[in-house]
């Protein structure tokens, strides 16, 4: 099971704590939503807090409440593995919300960067919503023109094309 935290642990790094964390708590409610209808009854969050206590993860009913709604992001692995069984769902898709086995194609082509600065930089640009790319690349076109002429500052921003 490493190799799979390992993946899920890679795919999920770059993101900012913004970004993706709607879409964690949409897959989420949606197995919340569908555990209601097939109950017929409401969830109450103390109740998965104590299932998910039985199977060894400790939280509270309101960290649960605060992931469905987006609130919090990115838990541990752990709690979506337990999370996911709690709901028989699939943890690798519960953590990225793609298919098992499948990879994003945006973390297999910044694998093939060789310059790490430049790879640290497009994972924590993966997933930034529109305007924050706008913002990103905005501030890139201000640093290039002076990127050279200041290559002793410690943290110069170098950006190259690859092309």
């Amino acid at each position: 099971m490493a190799s799979e935290r390992d993946t899920w642990t890679e795919i999920s790094s770059g993101r900012s704590a913004a970004a993706g964390d709607g879409e964690f708590a949409d897959r989420l409610d949606r197995l919340i939503t569908e555990w209601e209808t097939g109950h017929g009854q409401p969830l109450q969050y103390r109740m998965l807090a104590e299932a998910l206590a039985r199977s060894g993860q400790t939280t509270s009913g309101s960290y649960v409440s605060m992931l469905r709604h987006g609130h919090r992001c990115h838990p541990r692995f752990e709690l979506i593995e337990a999370l996911a069984d709690f709901f028989g769902a699939d943890p690798y898709w519960l953590g990225t919300g793609l298919p098992r086995g499948e990879r994003r194609t945006d973390i297999s082509v910044i694998a093939t960067v060789s310059d790490d600065r430049l790879r640290r930089l497009l994972r924590t640009a993966v997933d930034l919503s529109s305007p924050s790319l706008s913002i990103l690349a905005d501030l890139a076109e201000r640093i290039r023109p002076g990127d050279t002429d200041l290559p002793k500052l410690r943290y110069t921003a170098r950006l190259t094309d690859l092309s």
